[in-house]
Formats: structure tokens, sequence, C-alpha cells
């Protein structure tokens, strides 16, 4: 490992993969001839769209297919090209028959656009050439159809290219499908264990297979113990100047408490990518006092990893972290947090946790200070405080529980609202739901969540479920 080391957080935007954007634009053979210009009118717009999707990602197309044969070979195109997602354009009426055969083979989402470079044209003047250039919506309930009979899940986008609403429904349905083929390479882990009788925390190795194809990684503690012993001054400066340059830090922290901190935080670095794991759970209890505070000291090393695009969670909760790590893969962060409090003269929820968290999502500047105790673990250490981005955020659960074969996301929309919040040296925030306290308790607890959720900045409620289309997880919103 080299001695310098990468910067402590990063950009959001950085965590996005760049898309791959099935095109599929659709045509009825037996209009070219009888209507010159139709055609290449059909194109035009085609192009139009193009050029706005290539902004968010690589569009990969087989060109305007107007016969089955041509919607067979497209079929094969896209498989082999690895698709995130397939946007079925019919430029006019088209039969279903030159978009079926292209779309039976694959296990992506599928959106029929019923969108039109217009938002409307003069019918007094139009000639049937013009009607039928805007007669893509006939089609449309007949893909429908099919696709329904066919097993085959999809949604509608309606629009025109003028609606911001239009291009922010499909920015997110392909954020969200891109996001499913990163996180399926993707390797999760853990480390030591989970803390013990909580009995939401464990988790089912073969789910993660199913999902991803990957086991996952347990490194050992001693790896992280014996990269302990191995930083370097070197390093070790160069991750205290990082420290010290984000966090504000108050007077219960010492030098020798950040020096500290800086060590472990080289240590787990080198462990984590060692092993080239992208989310993890950690703990363990330890007896030896270094092998406590390796866990106890680590809110600052997992904190910085989470800020890098690779999210760890205490009490060995990996589902969490691989909820943050989806979250993240939105470019919305992904904060680790449990339920504090529900507030009904205020009207609002308290949410929070200790130990490491995501700097990312913070509003201004992180503040530091040492605890002697952490609450229901042993050791002490340094603690993370501040405030969350006020707006629009998601809460996510990744669950296995009634989740089928692999998992089920549950999900809700909330607001980070100001007012008054705990000062306990552990991040916290207040959130308004959108709905009374007492029915979104019930109702996410009916879905069999664990206690710990993930946040994630903006209302992402469309990249969630489109994800989860894409990996074939349930997906509930609450």
């Amino acid at each position: 490992m080299t001695s310098k080391l990468p910067i402590a957080h990063c950009s959001l935007s950085t965590c996005l993969p760049r898309p791959r954007i099935g095109l599929l634009p659709t045509g009825h053979m037996m209009y070219w001839s009888q209507f010159p210009g139709l055609k290449e009118k059909g194109l035009a717009m085609l192009q139009e769209l193009e050029t706005r999707l290539l902004v968010w990602g690589e569009v990969v197309s087989p060109g305007l297919v107007d016969t089955p044969e041509k919607a067979e070979a497209a079929g094969r195109f896209f498989v082999e090209k690895g698709i995130d997602l397939v946007l079925v354009l019919p430029l006019g009426y088209t039969t279903g028959m030159v978009m079926v055969p292209a779309v039976k083979a694959l296990n992506v989402p599928i959106r029929l656009l019923n969108v039109h470079a217009d938002s409307t044209y003069n019918y007094a003047t139009a000639d049937t050439s013009e009607y039928l250039l805007h007669e893509g919506p006939c089609c449309i309930p007949e893909y429908a159809g099919t696709l329904v009979r066919l097993g085959k899940p999809f949604r509608v986008i309606s629009g025109h290219f003028g609606q911001d609403r239009l291009w922010q429904e499909l920015g997110a349905d392909i954020r969200g499908a891109a996001a499913a083929r990163a996180f399926r390479a993707l390797t999760f882990g853990v480390i030591g264990n989970t803390y013990t009788g909580m009995t939401d925390m464990p988790v089912d190795e073969h789910r993660v297979l199913r999902a991803t194809g990957r086991l996952l990684a347990r490194p050992e503690i001693e790896e992280v113990a014996e990269a302990y012993r191995r930083v370097t001054e070197a390093q070790l400066q160069d991750m205290y100047g990082q420290f010290r340059a984000m966090y504000e830090v108050d007077a219960t922290v010492t030098d020798e408490h950040l020096r500290f901190s800086a060590q472990v935080a080289v240590a787990y670095d080198e462990v984590i990518r060692k092993h080239d794991i992208s989310a993890f759970g950690y703990y363990w209890w330890g007896e030896q006092e270094l092998m406590v505070q390796l866990r106890s000291q680590s809110a600052l090393a997992v904190s910085r990893l989470a800020a890098l695009g690779r999210p760890g969670v205490t009490e060995g909760d990996v589902k969490t972290a691989m909820a943050m790590k989806i979250q993240d893969l939105f470019g919305a962060g992904g904060m680790f947090l449990e339920f504090f409090a529900f507030d009904y003269d205020a009207d609002m929820l308290l949410v929070g946790h200790d130990g490491p968290s995501n700097i990312n999502v913070a509003d201004g500047k992180p503040r530091l200070q040492h605890l002697e105790v952490h609450h229901g673990k042993t050791g002490h250490g340094l603690g993370i405080d501040f405030r969350m981005k006020q707006g629009p955020v998601t809460l996510m659960n990744l669950t296995q529980f009634d989740a089928g074969d692999t998992f089920k996301l549950i999900y809700s929309v909330a607001e980070v609202v100001p007012g008054p919040i705990l000062n306990i040296g552990n991040p916290n925030c207040r959130l308004k739901l959108q709905q009374p306290l007492h029915k979104f308790m019930d109702a996410w607890c009916q879905q069999g969540p664990s206690h710990h959720l993930s946040l994630g900045l903006g209302d992402t409620s469309r990249e969630t479920e489109a994800f989860a289309e894409a990996m074939g997880f349930k997906c509930v919103r609450v």
C-alpha cells in the first residue's frame, strides 16, 4: 500500500455507475412506401431522444426495427451488449411483433415510451403522414397487454420532450436499473460477528449468493490488527491531516485520540480494499484492549470509507450496509440510522445512530468529541456529530423477511426538518413523515424490517422501484 491515501470523502455523483441504455425504436414497414418522408421524420425525433439520453450514459440501439426478423436480431444484440434497461419507442403505430421478439429473452426493466417531441399538432391542416407520425399511443396498449400476458414487468412513461417531469422519470428509472447492474458485481463482507442477541442482524448468505453470485467476504479480525501494526508514520500523518481538515474538533479530543483514530483508519482502508469490499458489517467485543479499541475507535475509519462509497455498519449489520450502498449508487448517499423517538407534540420522528456515519449527507462541517462510553458497547473513542441536510429523503430497509428467494426493499419518503436534536456525539435528525406517526410505524413493521435503516438524500422512489425490478427483489412503499 502506498503512503498517500485517497481523500477522506468524495462527491456523491462520483458513485453513479454509467448506464447502458437499450433503445428499441419500432416502426411499421407498410407505412414507409405509402407515405414518403414519414420514416425520416420519425428518425429525426429518435435522434433527438438519443441526444438527450447520451447525457446520462451509453445508448445501445440496433437501429429501427420494423419487422419481426429485425426484432429477433435486436433481442440477440441487447443480450450481447448487457444493457441495464430497454426503452421501447414506437414511431407511430407498430404491431406487437416488432417488439416481442426483442424483449422476450431480456431480464431487464422495460419502459414503453408513449412520448413525442411535440406537445400537440395542427389537426385542421395535418395530412395522414402527420397523423401517423403522432400515432404512437395507438400501439402502447397492444404492447402492454402482450407484456402482461408474457409475464414481463414494465412501466409506461408518457409525455412530450418539453416536460421536465418526463426526463425526471426517465432519468430515475435509468439510474435505478444501472445501480442494479453495478450492485450485482459487488462484494459484500462481514468482519467479526453480529451483536449478541439481535435477532434481525444475521443474514442468510445464500440470499446474497443468489443476488450477486458471491458469498460474503469474511476478513479475519487479526487482519485489521496486523494492518494497524504496519501503518507507517507517513500514512498516519496523511490520514491525521485529512481528519484535522474535515472535522471540527472539540476540547475533549486530544491529539493522541486523533492519531489513534487515524492509524485505525489506515488499517481499515487496507483491509477493505485488499478484499475489494463495497459494503460491510462488522462487530466484535474483544478481550485484549487493542482489539476492543480497534472496534470502538472505528467511527472515523468507517465513516471515511462510507464517504468514499464503501459503507460499513456496526453491530454486524451487512444488510443495512447493502441498503446504504444501493442509495450510494443512486447518488443519494446512505446514512446509517435507527428510530430514536416519536415526538407526538412536534409530529416528527427522531432518527440517528452511534458509530459510523456518512459525512456526505452532513449540513456543514461535522464535529468530533471523545466519548468515554459507547452505549451498549465496550471501549471508548471518538464520536461524530452533525446536522443532516434538510429536504426530502428516502428511508430504506433491506430485509430477508417475507422476501421470497432473495431480499425485499421497504422504503418511505420523508423530509428532514429543522428543530432541536440530541447532542450526544452521534448524528441525528428530525423527520417529517407523509402519514401519521402511528400509521407509519404499524405499516413499516408489518413488512418485516430489521431495526436499522438507511437514509438517502432526495426522493428516490422511482430509482428504488426500478432497482428492485431489475434485481427481482420485492419492493414495498410505506
